[in-house]
């Protein structure tokens, strides 16, 4: 829908790009047996892409793009064995190539922005941590992308909904902070019952060309 309002007042419409790049944190929703799992933690990474906005007046513009991004997330459990302290770090890094298309709203040189965004998940790894009587374990896995269940670790196709807000220090230099919800299921086989969905929050530096 935003790219056929973009090719319809295309004659309008004044064209604005940039890049950006910042941190996620990020974390996902998920169920076992209907049950939500509390001991998530949200997860840091980095965020680098490239955008254009659509200006149809001073108001009001489309931006989209392509950013790469890492999401997943991270748990950490810690218990005592037989007098021995056990801890353990698990993290899921899925690196996504992901467009938005946001409707955006100009106030001065603040802007607010939202709308839907598309991801694919490129790569990831499973990193696992022990921590066992001062000695430490380290593996890691890569992440296998599908849709069936037991075999797959996750879904690699992602969708959901992004708002945000940003102010834009000069004529080419800006910041932005982000929200993105995640709505599809990325749990392979998933129901109601058992599901996974990402959930992020992203700081940026713009800057305008």
């Amino acid at each position: 829908m935003g790219l056929m309002i973009i090719s319809s007042t295309s004659t309008f419409a004044q064209l604005s790009y940039g890049v950006k790049a910042g941190l996620n944190f990020s974390k996902m929703k998920m169920k076992v047996d209907g049950e939500i799992v509390d001991d998530i933690k949200f997860n840091p990474g980095v965020n680098l892409g490239v955008y254009a906005d659509y200006g149809f007046s001073d108001m009001l513009a489309i931006e989209t793009g392509l950013t790469f991004e890492k999401k997943g997330f991270k748990m950490k459990n810690e218990e005592t064995s037989y007098g021995v302290g056990v801890e353990m770090t698990s993290k899921f890094n899925i690196v996504y190539a992901t467009i938005p298309v946001q409707a955006r709203l100009n106030f001065g040189n603040f802007y607010a922005m939202a709308g839907p965004y598309v991801g694919i998940g490129l790569t990831g790894k499973h990193i696992v941590k022990v921590i066992f009587d001062d000695e430490t374990e380290k593996n890691d896995d890569s992440i296998e992308f599908g849709n069936e269940a037991g075999k797959s670790d996750v879904k690699r196709f992602d969708f959901g909904f992004g708002i945000g807000a940003g102010y834009e220090i000069t004529d080419n230099l800006g910041v932005r902070l982000g929200y993105d919800l995640g709505m599809a299921n990325l749990q392979p086989g998933g129901d109601n019952n058992y599901s996974a969905r990402n959930g992020s929050i992203s700081i940026s530096a713009t800057y305008k060309f």
